[in-house]
């Protein structure tokens, strides 16, 4: 999914671009992503609304509208593992994960595109969140530094229960990762990440919350600096995501790929070892030619002399 630095780098050009503009138009090329929790179909009350302001909250895109008679709504947006969003001239070719189109008062169109159809768009009254799945509740702001703290972080690890990537990429804990940055954190901090939370230790926690918030900025920093087009994912630089049977940046051993709770998990087995053994991890596998111990095989078995026959 689009993950907090890509919007953070979206979603203020969104603002910029959109912010007064009105939706003279709707189309909906693929009806499985949008979910209206109104009494109308979005056809009736999009069209006309003002866009008064576009934020992220989490991993959601929320689009403020302003309807007929001064109705406050919202269109929210969860682009999900590949949705992206393109600003385009009505004439620019519609491409085949086209999902949902806003046609805009200034002639241009808002294109939402989904190749996968795992994303979602809400319609709903303002404030009514609680009828999007996950939006209500957010978690703590990673990049603030006045509310995460190393404290606040050491809290939040007492309560949890589970592995140390399912919970970095809890939302209603953190705001907010995905598995891309949850990796690059958990390789940053040198944590394993099936590693339980409950055995971290003090010093290992400290080192995960530091770890969390210089990957993100540093992340965010990059993507600002490349300024790619709205709708291109810049993941380049990642030192372990998708970088299996790559050699360690750090250490130059092979990066694997572990499942985590139908997640999948980049890591170095070396700089992360699975020291509590929560995972089974053939470390033989790691080992680069030139360490690999080569064992001769065992001498064949000497042939029994045969047994004489007595007539």
């Amino acid at each position: 999914m689009p993950e907090r630095p890509e919007l953070d780098y979206v979603v203020p050009i969104l603002a910029r671009e959109l912010s007064g503009l009105a939706i003279i138009g709707l189309r909906v090329d693929s009806p499985v992503v949008l979910r209206v929790a109104l009494r109308e179909p979005a056809s009736e009350v999009v069209p006309g609304a003002t866009i008064e302001g576009v934020a992220r909250r989490a991993h959601f895109v929320v689009f403020a509208l302003r309807g007929a008679a001064g109705r406050a709504l919202e269109l929210v947006v969860a682009p999900m593992l590949a949705g992206r969003f393109s600003l385009e001239a009505p004439t620019a070719r519609r491409t085949a994960d086209l999902a949902l189109t806003l046609a805009l008062s200034d002639g241009r169109e808002l294109r939402y595109r989904d190749d996968v159809q795992m994303g979602k768009a809400y319609v709903i009254e303002a404030g009514q969140r609680r009828n999007v799945p996950g939006l209500e509740h957010v978690g703590v702001d990673v990049l603030d530094a006045k509310s995460f703290s190393r404290a606040a972080f050491r809290a939040l690890a007492k309560t949890r229960h589970d592995q140390v990537k399912v919970f970095l990429m809890d939302k209603s804990a953190l705001d907010a990762m995905g598995n891309a940055y949850a990796d690059e954190a958990l390789f940053e901090a040198r944590v394993h990440p099936k590693t339980f939370v409950r055995s971290l230790s003090a010093e290992e926690i400290d080192r995960l919350h530091d770890a969390i918030v210089t990957v993100l900025a540093e992340a965010s920093a990059e993507v600002a600096r490349r300024a790619p087009p709205l709708d291109e994912k810049v993941r380049d630089f990642l030192k372990v995501r998708n970088r299996h049977g790559k050699p360690c940046p750090r250490c130059g051993s092979t990066i694997r790929k572990a499942g985590v709770h139908g997640h999948d998990a980049f890591f170095c087995p070396t700089c992360q070892p699975d020291e509590r053994g929560s995972a089974i991890v053939d470390f033989r596998a790691t080992l680069r030619p030139e360490a690999a111990v080569v064992e001769p095989p065992a001498p064949a078995p000497a042939p029994k002399p045969a047994r004489k026959r007595h007539s």
